[in-house]
Formats: structure tokens, sequence, C-alpha cells
């Protein structure tokens, strides 16, 4: 009797930990139906269009064909190279000067002073504008004709005409990049903040007590005590600009001259333009790629979430 009743005492915990072990996977399993459903299965819809010829208006012809998009755009594809040097340029800019600039920000909302919740609240007031709405704010400003920056740069003498923003690549680029850079500060500058506050007064205090200067508790505490809130915003950040269309088409659409060309503005202009879903899958495809492979590179090199010794 005592053996039976050992075994059934077993038999019930054995069941009760299978029991126990199976409830986070039971909570994980709507998320994760969740996920394949509406982010896993459009990524593999989109890899077999990329491998079709597949173009709406010509249903007749569609047709699978292999790796011959791929081909074309590696092979045949200049804008494709183009909209790759032109996503760089707006990636690397933008995020580079957001980043300086939401630090800087982030340093002198972190000080003590009158109305500083105010000048906070403010701060945040760009990053809820669209960006649709953003493109339009800055073609009035950037306007050659009736734009408010170069009525103001000629009325304290920079300039004495004129500047045409639009007229070039160069400007064009620089035009967008300005715009993003302004909407992309209160990003940084409120991600930062809340960065600083956690860093404890006390080591300031024992740095300056050690006679360290403002550039070496820079370097040597505030940028390593937050490095991982950088490397994640500046990584998010990259991946939001590269991604973005809605900006740079409503200020310069891509011009001129294809100048300020991106792969996502390149991929919506054969999707929805030309309507060729098996070439914009195929850039969509290697779009995706490009992006996980540096971000990966970007995570492993920067260490994020490992200590380092200063």
């Amino acid at each position: 009797m005592k053996r039976e009743q050992c075994l059934q005492n077993r038999r019930k915990k054995s069941k009760l930990y299978y029991k126990r072990a199976a409830v986070p996977y039971l909570l994980l399993l709507p998320v994760v139906l969740f996920v394949a459903l509406f982010m896993l299965w459009p990524m593999v819809n989109v890899f077999i269009m990329s491998l079709q010829n597949y173009v709406v208006i010509k249903p007749a012809d569609r047709a699978f064909i292999g790796l011959a998009n791929y081909i074309e755009i590696f092979t045949q594809d200049k804008l494709f190279y183009k909209g790759l040097r032109n996503s760089a340029v707006w990636v690397f800019v933008s995020v580079a000067l957001q980043t300086a600039l939401g630090f800087w920000l982030a340093f002198l909302l972190n000080k003590r002073f009158k109305g500083r919740g105010l000048y906070r609240a403010l701060v945040l007031s760009p990053w809820a504008v669209a960006g649709v709405m953003v493109g339009i704010i800055w073609s009035l400003i950037l306007g050659e004709t009736y734009g408010v920056l170069n009525d103001l740069l000629q009325k304290i003498g920079v300039i004495d005409r004129n500047i045409s923003w639009f007229s070039s690549g160069g400007r064009a680029m620089t035009a967008a990049i300005m715009a993003n850079v302004w909407r992309g500060i209160p990003f940084f500058a409120i991600s930062y903040l809340s960065a600083l506050s956690s860093v404890p007064d006390d080591i300031y205090e024992s740095a300056k007590i050690d006679g360290a200067g403002t550039f070496v508790t820079l370097f040597r505490i505030t940028i390593p005590m937050i490095k991982d809130t950088i490397v994640l915003t500046t990584l998010l950040r990259a991946i939001w600009t590269f991604n973005a269309v809605d900006l740079i088409f409503s200020l310069t659409n891509g011009g001129p001259n294809n100048a300020t060309m991106t792969m996502p503005l390149y991929i919506m202009s054969k999707f929805k333009g030309e309507l060729d879903y098996g070439y914009a899958s195929s850039l969509a495809a290697i779009a995706t790629l490009i992006m996980m492979i540096v971000a990966f590179v970007y995570i492993k090199g920067s260490r994020m979430g490992k200590e380092e010794m200063y």
C-alpha cells in the first residue's frame, strides 16, 4: 500500500510539475500566434512574391522566375545603388546630429532651473507631429520665394538673395535632413534625460572631489553609465529613419533627379507607382536583410548589455 501511495504521489507531483511548466508557454501562445499571423506570414509572402514576375495590371504574365528579380537589381538597376547611398547619408547624418543635439539638450534639461517642467514638455512637441505634416511645415520654412528661413538669413545679412533649397541634390538632401533632425531630437532628449536622471549624484560629487573636469566626467562617467541607452536609441532611430517614407515623400518626393530617393521610397514607387509587386518585394527583402545585418553588427560591436571597465 505504501508503495502504491508513493507512486500515486509521484504521479501527482509529476503532473503538477508539467502543468506549472506549461503555464508560461500557454500564456505566450497568443502572442506567438499573433506574431506568426501578422508578421512572419507577410514576410514569407513577400519573399515568395519576390521570386515571381508579378505586375498587378498584367495578371496573365504572373509566373515564377526564381532569382531573376535579384539578379536584375544587382546587375542592372543603377537606381538601387543610388538609393542605398542616399539612404546611408540620410540615416547616418540624421541619427548622428539627432544623437549629439538630443544629448546636449537632455544634459541642459537635467540641470535645475526655474520652469524646467514646462521646457521638458515643450521639447516633446515636435515628436508628436506626423511626418507628412513635418514635410509641409519645412516646405513652408524652406520655400525659395516665401520661406521663413530665407527671409531670416537676409535680414541678418548672411545671404543677399534667396536660396533655392530644392533645386539641387545636395541642398535637397540637406533640407530633408534638417527636417528629420528637428523631428527626431525630442526622442533622444527624452530618452537621455531619463537615463541621466538615473545616474547617482554621488558619483559626480566623488569625481569632482578627485579633481575630474567636465570633459573627463562626460567621457569617463556619464557616457559609459548610459551607454546601453545610447546604443538602443541610435539603433531604433536608425531603423525608423531608414524606413521613413512620409517625411521625405512630402518634402522632396525623391527629387531632384532622384537625389533624395531612399530605398523605402524607391520600393514604394515600384509598389504603388508601377504596381510591380514582384520587383518591389525583391527590393524589400534586400532592404530587410541589410538592416538585420547592420543591426546585428552594431549590437555586437557596441557590446550592448556588457559592462566595461574605465
